[in-house]
């Protein structure tokens, strides 16, 4: 996994609270009105295609890059793999992906 700090851009992305991986993520956002929110991305975590996949399979387990974020409320880092979605998380204080979710179009 590599890390970008990138130049605070503004982005308008729908978060899922709290989902236990992606597929519920998804669910959520495709089963219920989630009107997006307007973020600040400041940095970028690209992956493998297995890293990813981990990631996205248990949004519970503690991450280590998550905890600087902690203090930056409104912000948010984009998780990318090659050939798979951008994914936006926000932690609000903890250590795991507290939100999840996805750009809108």
């Amino acid at each position: 996994m590599t890390s970008t700090i990138l130049p605070p851009y503004q982005l308008h992305v729908r978060f899922s609270r709290k989902p236990e991986n992606s597929r519920a993520m998804r669910r959520e956002l495709s089963g219920y009105p989630v009107e997006p929110e307007l973020v600040w991305v400041i940095e970028r975590k690209t992956m493998t295609q297995t890293e990813y996949r981990a990631f996205e399979r248990d949004f519970f387990k503690p991450q280590y890059w998550i905890v600087p974020l902690n203090s930056r409320p409104g912000h948010c880092i984009m998780v990318v793999a090659p050939r798979l979605p951008a994914l936006y998380v926000r932690a609000e204080g903890y250590n795991y992906a507290r939100y999840v979710g996805l750009a809108v179009a």
